[in-house]
């Protein structure tokens, strides 16, 4: 069952949960069997809850690196950070899923996501998961809840090397939206839950983010209610706000409320998924396959996810073979899509036509395979082979070319003369708010009148659509 204790024996009351309020307490070893620590090189920095054997709910911003997959284990059954003890076990992670509405730039909206593992926890006396909420399911407004996690126990203090807890009541919508809007910038969301006290005193700090808040059903099952996702300051007082600095102002502590993302969640977990072996491709080159031989067909309901690592400073290229997706003009349906680094889309490819060759300015990528209910295909086959950057000055011919950092490009066999029927294709790709510049330090193209025959063109869309 979820959300049981082994050790809990004493029966439910709001006594029970009161009495423990006096501040943030460390815990026995085993009071919550559901919290994960995310350790990134073996070194704690986010928690998360284990919600089933496979699968671990964390926050969408703890885990934005795109790097962080090569060194990403889940450790369950942790209490004290220094040492190793009995009943912990450590995993690594095949594939994080964020939510889609999650946006770095408002990171307190749908700061969510899912951690599929590489393998599967043995449930035991200190590894259990927590429950998920049924349907419809909400925890009123006063409602005691308990956060926990190895964050710091206070605004600038040292962080915990054991797990600690403190118990904090849910604030109703309109006086957590009220709180908000006293910051030097309101914060609002669809997903946002608010916890705590007025007064401060209680809260969840650095160091938590990603961990549960977790509620007592009436029948004695915990439940993953929220998680830690943000506050202004830790356990700052929120009383008379607008009468502060806005450098002094608090807010309660700021959760993702699970019954707000609860169908995302289970329609993530009850995916078939991948039919063949999907993961980590961590070779400078190889060879993919799905779903296995070119008359195969693969199955409807996939979801497959591989990312490829290259050593440091190298660039990917990926060449098709073999390429068979249910088409739809927008690949809605069945696709194939890969993604740079930094999660952004490269391209999403569906159809008969093979895609061209692409070569992407990154030393990591993810491939991501979906398929719906009707009707498919025989795959995809392809190689990845990892490239130096010095190799490739007219790397964007034949093939197309997804830059990431500033540099040179060069026509091909420059500053020779490049070659007939050459078609190079480009596409760089800047920050946020950002604009790109282009200086020509050499520029002799064959001259006709409005260009018909060479020419370099610029457009302002991966489409070709908006030529400027």
């Amino acid at each position: 069952k979820c959300g049981q204790k082994v050790q809990e024996t004493k029966p439910w009351s709001y006594l029970n949960l009161f009495t423990r309020i006096v501040g943030g307490n460390q815990v026995k070893q085993g009071s919550h069997p559901w919290q994960v620590s995310l350790k990134r090189r073996q070194k704690h920095f986010c928690g998360g809850t284990i919600v089933s054997a496979q699968w671990v709910v964390t926050a969408a911003h703890c885990i934005l690196d795109r790097n962080l997959l090569q060194y990403l284990n889940v450790t369950a059954g942790e209490h004290d950070l220094r040492i190793r003890e009995n009943g912990e076990q450590t995993l690594p992670v095949k594939y994080v899923i964020k939510h889609p509405n999650f946006d770095p730039r408002r990171p307190m909206n749908y700061d969510i996501a899912l951690l599929k593992l590489d393998g599967a926890f043995n449930f035991s006396s200190s590894v259990l998961p927590a429950c998920l909420p049924d349907p419809g399911e909400k925890f009123e407004a006063g409602y005691i809840c308990t956060a926990c996690g190895w964050g710091r126990l206070n605004e600038n203090g040292v962080l915990p090397q054991v797990l600690y807890e403190v118990n904090l009541p849910i604030l109703n919508n309109k006086e957590c939206s009220r709180a908000l809007s006293t910051l030097k910038k309101p914060i609002q969301g669809d997903t946002i839950m608010c916890a705590g006290f007025p007064d401060g005193g209680k809260d969840a700090c650095q160091g938590d983010s990603g961990g549960p808040l977790l509620c007592q059903r009436k029948h004695g099952a915990w439940t993953l209610a929220g998680v830690i996702s943000w506050g202004m300051g830790c356990a700052r007082s929120w009383i008379s706000n607008e009468k502060k600095k806005h450098y002094d102002r608090g807010s309660p502590g700021i959760f993702t409320d699970l019954s707000a993302v609860l169908s995302w969640i289970q329609e993530n977990m009850s995916a078939v998924f991948c039919s063949i072996q999907d993961g980590k491709l961590p070779d400078s080159e190889g060879e993919l396959h799905f779903p296995g031989s070119p008359k195969q067909f693969y199955q409807n309901h996939q979801l497959c996810v591989w990312t490829v690592f290259v050593p440091e400073g190298n660039y990917i290229l990926l060449r098709f073979s073999h390429f068979d997706i249910e088409p739809e003009t927008f690949c809605d349906y069945d696709s194939l899509s890969v993604y740079s680094k930094d999660d952004r889309l490269v391209g999403k490819f569906c159809g008969e036509d093979l895609p061209l060759p692409i070569l992407i300015g990154s030393n990591s990528i993810r491939l991501k395979f979906v398929s719906d209910s009707k009707d498919y295909g025989t795959g995809f086959s392809m190689t990845y082979k990892a490239l130096t950057p010095e190799f490739l000055p007219d790397s964007g011919c034949e093939s197309l070319a997804v830059l990431f950092e500033e540099g040179m490009l060069q026509s091909m066999h420059y500053p020779e003369h490049y070659s007939n029927m050459a078609d190079c294709q480009w596409i760089i790709c800047a920050p946020e708010d950002h604009v790109i510049k282009l200086t020509y330090q050499s520029f002799e193209v064959e001259e006709s009148e409005e260009c018909s025959y060479d020419a370099v063109t610029v457009y302002e869309d991966v489409g070709k659509e908006e030529e400027i």
